[in-house]
């Protein structure tokens, strides 16, 4: 999960654990992306829009330009339209408005998952 909201952060990856998906928080965009070059690549990655150092839309091009990260099902989680959420975002398999629903979460995650 990439969202700069430390509490947020916490509180879905434990939601996300009780639920039995495995979960690693990143603050921002750039922390995500070191993880993933490191690691094994997750099933998902939930990412929020707006953070600093490394944007969602950022996160998201450079996801898209390594060719083994690409592949990854991106889910947006954001306080904004879909519509903007939507720019910069090519290709994310869902998009979720904040305040996250926790059941509309896990859904999506059974499905990707």
């Amino acid at each position: 999960m990439v969202e700069d909201d430390r509490d947020l952060r916490d509180s879905l990856c434990g939601l996300l654990e009780l639920e039995g998906f495995p979960t690693v928080g990143a603050s921002n965009g750039q922390e995500a992306l070191a993880w993933l070059r490191r690691h094994p690549a997750p099933c998902a990655i939930l990412l929020d829009l707006m953070m600093p150092v490394m944007s969602g839309p950022e996160f998201r091009a450079r996801q898209l330009d390594d060719e083994v990260l690409a592949g990854i099902p991106v889910v947006v989680l954001s306080a904004l339209e879909e519509a903007r959420q939507q720019e910069g975002l090519r290709g994310a398999r869902a998009y979720l408005k904040k305040p996250i629903e926790a059941e509309m979460l896990l859904d999506t995650l059974r499905r990707l998952c």
